[in-house]
């Protein structure tokens, strides 16, 4: 296990933000308020209780927010104004977001801005922060549409279909929504990696195959998700694992990838095709992507 200590790569940060992380406004009656309502904006993220030991690590790398245990997730949350402002926000900023999640930063960073100048105290400032509320996540609940009946997109959002990948971020991404598995066939195994996103994410999928040199993108057409996929034995030889290596993951998935890596050397090699090997990838990969 890694020193809790030991600094995660800034765009590792990122690349597992992208995967995992969510940027939302609470806003709830509070009839302590001036004009009856408060909002909560928070950024956070939450892992299965198995990578806790990851959101440590993440909490000791930005130096604010708390970890806290839901069901048998934990939840790494900050929801200071001042340390949003001060360390998430410009994190982000500097090592920007790559999926479509960017929009919900940006309207997100906005609204956090508006609550530090104190706009929420105005029922015009209220209905300023709704109106970009409005265009984050799932956007508003019926309640609040009935405060803002209309709204208006004041805040221009522009995104560049390409988008540089960093090779950190490419790793904390793939810690948050890659797969390393055996798939059994008719004449044997195959190893195959994959990351899956919603398909407004598909031109990102298509910038991880060009940055690997491998793989192809594909949408089923009857989900709305897209996947990038390794198939050719030769890529996972010669691309996805000397990657890997270099650019070692950090949490669960690193055990995942060391079976992957096991499985492949076997494979590789013909004359290690023996019938007591074929049982042991049996054995590997029933130990693969579980959750404990």
């Amino acid at each position: 296990m890694k020193n809790i200590n030991e600094k995660l790569h800034p765009y590792w940060i990122t690349g597992f933000s992208d995967a995992e992380s969510s940027f939302s406004i609470r806003i709830f009656k509070d009839e302590t308020r001036r004009i009856g309502w408060g909002i909560k904006p928070i950024f956070a993220i939450e892992l299965h209780n198995q990578d806790l030991f990851l959101l440590k690590r993440i909490q000791n790398f930005f130096g604010v927010g708390n970890i806290y245990k839901h069901r048998s997730n934990s939840v790494y949350s900050v929801q200071s104004f001042k340390d949003l402002s001060l360390k998430i926000i410009p994190h982000f900023d500097k090592y920007s977001l790559l999926t479509k999640k960017d929009k919900d930063f940006f309207l997100f960073k906005n609204i956090v801005n508006l609550l530090n100048k104190k706009a929420h105290f105005t029922l015009e400032g209220f209905h300023e922060i709704l109106n970009l509320r409005a265009f984050m996540n799932k956007g508003l609940s019926a309640e609040l549409k009935n405060i803002l009946p209309s709204t208006i997109s004041s805040v221009k959002f522009t995104t560049n279909e390409f988008k540089e990948i960093n090779p950190n971020w490419l790793v904390g991404f793939t810690d948050g929504e890659g797969c390393f598995y055996i798939k059994p066939t008719k004449f044997g195994f195959t190893v195959n990696m994959s990351i899956s996103q919603h398909v407004r994410d598909i031109a990102l999928l298509g910038n991880i195959a060009d940055f690997l040199n491998c793989g192809i993108v594909e949408k089923p057409c009857t989900r709305s998700s897209a996947t990038f996929v390794t198939y050719k034995s030769k890529d996972i030889y010669d691309k996805i694992i000397p990657f890997f290596n270099n650019y070692p993951l950090q949490g669960t998935k690193l055990q995942n990838f060391k079976y992957f890596c096991e499985v492949t050397n076997i494979l590789k090699d013909k004359s290690k095709l023996t019938e007591e090997n074929l049982k042991l990838i049996k054995k590997i990969k029933l130990k693969m992507n579980k959750t404990n």
